[in-house]
């Protein structure tokens, strides 16, 4: 059994000037660069280009999550390159399948080669000179770091719903946006305040798309609603009393459980409800 005695060399170790300054993002840049150094390990050349094509496969999965996140967090603070950043977020996307279906064209010494090139282009020259840009843009115009951001995996399916949680996030990044210190105080109060708003008008909406579609779990969502308030109003009769800094840690874990947890484990249910309700109805009627 031979193996490949000189295999190609690349350094995909995470090196601290590829950080963006961002948690979720930086970690999502270290995820890429631990599956594609996969592709890289010494297996039975028999192996090699399965193991390679798996990898890729894996890694276009993975991209195209990190992509839509990245794209997110640029919408939510309003970069102005987003449709450039996108379209070159695509032509990446594009190559990476190309390569993928070139492989068998190839031989192992070739695809390893061209992987460590292009691997080189798709994530560290990526990061360092387009990437970059976002941040220094970022902290040039002095955009807050807990800015709440929508992501589209959060969405139900229903446009009015999916609207208003949108806006809750928008609502909800406005308390971190940065004023005067002497009115720093009155800003999150207004902010806490209209978010209070909003949460009851939201819903009070989304309670009547559930009534109207007679989903089973109302009552249960009506009392989660009802809590939710409750906590919020409790959260905004003791700000006066706590720190600035306080005041924005208990907010992000508020935003945390309310709205991102809820949607995802509560919220997220409606629509998986509907979806069976609808495969259902059809069965139904091709039995008849």
């Amino acid at each position: 059994m031979t193996f490949n005695k000189e295999p190609i060399i690349i350094d995909l170790a995470w090196n601290d000037a590829y950080g963006l300054g961002n948690n979720k993002i930086d970690n999502e840049h270290k995820n890429l660069f631990k599956i594609a150094s996969k592709a890289f390990g010494v297996v039975n050349p028999n192996q090699k280009l399965e193991k390679i094509r798996s990898i890729l496969k894996e890694l276009i999965l993975y991209t195209q999550v990190h992509f839509e996140d990245e794209e997110s967090f640029m919408k939510s603070i309003g970069y102005p390159e987003l449709d450039t950043h996108h379209q070159l977020h695509q032509k990446i996307i594009i190559s990476m399948k190309d390569f993928t279906n070139k492989l068998s064209a190839m031989n192992i010494n070739e695809i390893e080669k061209e992987l460590a090139r292009l691997i080189e282009m798709w994530f560290i020259h990526h990061i360092i000179y387009v990437d970059k840009k976002i941040f220094q843009w970022k902290l040039m115009n002095d955009i807050p770091d807990s800015t709440f951001f929508w992501q589209d995996s959060y969405k139900i399916e229903n446009s009015l719903i999916d609207a208003q949680h949108q806006e809750l996030f928008n609502i909800a990044s406005e308390a971190f946006k940065r004023v005067p210190s002497k009115d720093r105080m009155q800003k999150i109060k207004d902010t806490l305040n209209k978010l209070f708003e909003y949460f009851k008008k939201h819903f009070h909406d989304e309670e009547e798309y559930m009534e109207k579609i007679k989903y089973d779990k109302l009552h249960e969502q009506i009392k989660m609603h009802q809590d939710i308030i409750d906590d919020l109003n409790n959260f905004i009769t003791k700000v006066s009393k706590m720190t600035i800094k306080d005041i924005e840690n208990e907010l992000k874990e508020f935003i945390e459980s309310a709205l991102v947890l809820h949607i995802l484990n509560e919220d997220k249910q409606i629509s998986d409800w509907v979806k069976l309700k609808e495969i259902k109805e059809i069965k139904e009627l091709k039995e008849v």
